[in-house]
């Protein structure tokens, strides 16, 4: 095998150890077969198509600790009038990571044009880990998912620079949604 085949297998076996069975780590490998049920009415507010979920209540859009995890429940269309989602069992189809960065203008120009290096990370004022349920509830079609996320760069969470873990979600979502397993335990 040579050297550059060898760095191709290592660098795809490091990719591949991303993913974990254990459920405690903030990357696990969600399976096929889990269910997001909801357990009580959630109102969607007038002229949005979202809802957010953080210490297990229901926060206003303005009211997130963004340091802290937090789940966006999602719709397909904004409306005029408040949308109900009514309680049920929607199948997760699909959960996906990512990690998105942020820059506001907390810096003048000045302090920037300062700065050695302008693609300087501290530079970035959020740097969101994000976990998408994408959910299905054939009796609701206007579903879209849940997106649950915390912001990296917030203080006390830059050493950590990780997803969140079930567990984390859990706790954002309180009694409001229940993440349930393919199988009774894990």
């Amino acid at each position: 095998m040579s050297m550059i085949g060898f760095a191709l297998a290592l660098l795809l076996a490091g990719c591949a150890g991303l993913q974990s069975p254990d459920p405690a780590s903030p990357y696990y490998a969600y399976s096929a077969g889990w269910v997001a049920q909801l357990n009580r009415p959630l109102t969607i507010p007038a002229g949005a198509a979202t809802v957010r979920l953080q210490y297990g209540h229901v926060v206003p859009r303005n009211g997130v600790q963004e340091q802290d995890p937090y789940c966006v429940v999602e719709l397909d269309t904004v409306s005029d009038a408040p949308q109900i989602l009514q309680p049920g069992r929607f199948e997760v189809w699909r959960v996906t990571r990512s990690i998105s960065p942020i820059a506001a203008a907390v810096k003048s120009p000045l302090v920037r044009v300062l700065h050695v290096d302008n693609d300087d990370p501290r530079d970035t004022s959020f740097l969101y880990y994000i976990t998408a349920f994408r959910l299905r509830d054939p009796a609701q079609p206007n579903l879209r998912g849940m997106t649950c996320a915390w912001n990296q760069m917030a203080p006390g969470n830059l050493p950590l620079m990780r997803h969140l873990t079930l567990g984390e979600i859990r706790g954002a979502l309180g009694g409001w949604i229940t993440l349930i397993p393919p199988r009774a335990t894990l």
